[in-house]
Formats: structure tokens, sequence, C-alpha cells
């Protein structure tokens, strides 16, 4: 080692030779890489789409369709009189996957409810494979542990947060049909304003509340927060669609589920 160890005036050690151009290929070729979109530590895991996949989806379709060929035959769909078209049913509802974008637009502006809001909302679901590009947990229900108990707490927020505000809406008497003579009238503001930057305001306003309390509550990471949302989209899709289906009467006004039945339309 005296030959490479060699001593410079001074004290100083002198820097070790270079390493050959050709033994430093042969390192470079011993070394084991890992792939960046695909770890190596998942490949086991994964198995072929035919037949493990398709098999699977073909029987439980065909399940799906006997069960609901035996439904249809043994149980009656509940249809009302012929259309009448000199009257209006009373409510006249959208179709069912519909019923939550109808739900919104008892609550704010048209164009808010039916375009800007479902087009953010898909939009950044679109996005959400360019936010997270990360493998890793793929498949697995809200990837670990913790984000399963941010599903659940999402859930609960989001359910809470959504019910409370179409009661209160609801008590107040549709509180747009009263706030905007308020801000047109009395305050004189733009119709911006009260049709469509309020409404908006209140959406971020909880959604914020969602991230501020998941962030301090979990400490998420980018795939978790994004599950966070997720499930709140979810959530608000589902609540507003039983809203719209079952407690929207006469007027659409609520109602108790058992006090329709009793109800002429």
């Amino acid at each position: 080692m005296a030959d490479i160890a060699q001593q410079l005036p001074g004290g100083h050690q002198a820097p070790p030779p270079a390493i050959d151009e050709v033994k430093r290929q042969r390192l470079l070729e011993l070394v084991r890489g890992r792939a960046m979109a695909r770890p190596t530590d998942l490949a086991e895991d994964e198995v072929m789409v035919w037949p493990s996949l398709v098999v699977v989806e073909a029987v439980c379709a065909t399940v799906f369709l006997g069960l609901l060929t035996l439904l249809s035959i043994l149980i009656n769909a509940p249809l009302t009189a012929h259309a009448n078209p000199n009257q209006t049913p009373n409510p006249s509802k959208a179709p069912w996957y519909f019923l939550n974008l109808q739900e919104l637009l008892l609550h704010m502006n048209a164009g808010l409810a039916g375009v800007i809001i479902p087009t953010l909302a898909l939009g950044g679901i679109a996005a959400i494979p360019y936010i997270d590009r990360s493998p890793l947990g793929v498949g697995i229900l809200g990837t670990s542990t913790k984000g399963r108990k941010i599903i659940g707490f999402s859930a609960v927020y989001t359910t809470i947060v959504l019910v409370a505000l179409v009661v209160l809406d609801e008590a107040s008497g549709r509180s747009k049909l009263w706030t905007e003579p308020i801000l047109r009238d009395q305050l004189r503001l733009p119709e911006f304003i009260y049709n469509q930057a309020v409404p908006f305001t209140v959406i971020l306003i909880f959604i914020g509340i969602l991230i501020v309390m998941t962030q301090v509550m979990f400490r998420p990471t980018r795939r978790e927060m994004i599950i966070a949302l997720f499930t709140g989209f979810v959530v608000t899709y589902i609540v507003l669609t039983a809203f719209g289906t079952s407690f929207r009467g006469p007027g659409q006004d609520l109602y108790w589920p058992w006090d329709l039945a009793g109800l002429e339309h």
C-alpha cells in the first residue's frame, strides 16, 4: 500500500490513482439495477389476464345476468301510469345516475352545478395517474393500513358535512332563494359573486378542512391524500344520489322515504 498512499510535501496524502476504464466498466456490469416503472419485487405477484382475470369476470357476469333475469321474472317493476303530456310528474326526477347533479341544482347556480363542478371533478380524477406515478401498493385497498383509516375518516367527514348542508339549506328555505336577492338588490354585488363565487368558495372551504385534518391526523403520503379526496368525491356522489332518490318528494321538498309511498304524484 506504500506505493498508493504516497505522502506529499507538508504531510498531505496523495490521492489514489484513477481506476482503469476497463475495470470501471467491469464493475458496472456487476451492478443489478431496478426498473423505474416496474419494480422487480412486484413481478412475482402478477398473473396473466387470461385466464386468471377474464374467466373470473365472465363467471361473475354470467351469475349477475342470471340473477337479474330471475328477479325480473319474479318481481314486477314499480311502473306508474302511462305518461300524460298534459301533466308533468311532481317531482320530475332525472335518471338515478344524474340525481346527484339535480340535487346540486337545488342549492346553487345551474352552470356551476351542471358544468363547472363536474368538469373540475372529472379533470382531477383524470390527473391522478400523472400526480401519483408510483406502482407500489397498486391493487391493495387503501395502499396501507393508514390509507384504510383515511378512507373511513374521509367517508364519515364527507357524509356529515353533506347531510348537514342539505338539511340546513332546506330548513332555511333553500338559501339561494333568499340570499341572492339580498346580495343582488341590497348589496348590489355582481351576478358572478352570488351565483358562482360564494357557493364555490364554500365548497373549497370544506375541501380545505378535509385536507388540513387529514394532514394533521395522519401525515399522509401524496397517494394517501389523493385517496382522501377521491373518497370524498365518491361519498358525495352516493349521498347526493340517495337524497335525490329516496328523500325528495313533491316540489323537490325533503320527505322521509316511508312518507313518499303514500303521496300522490
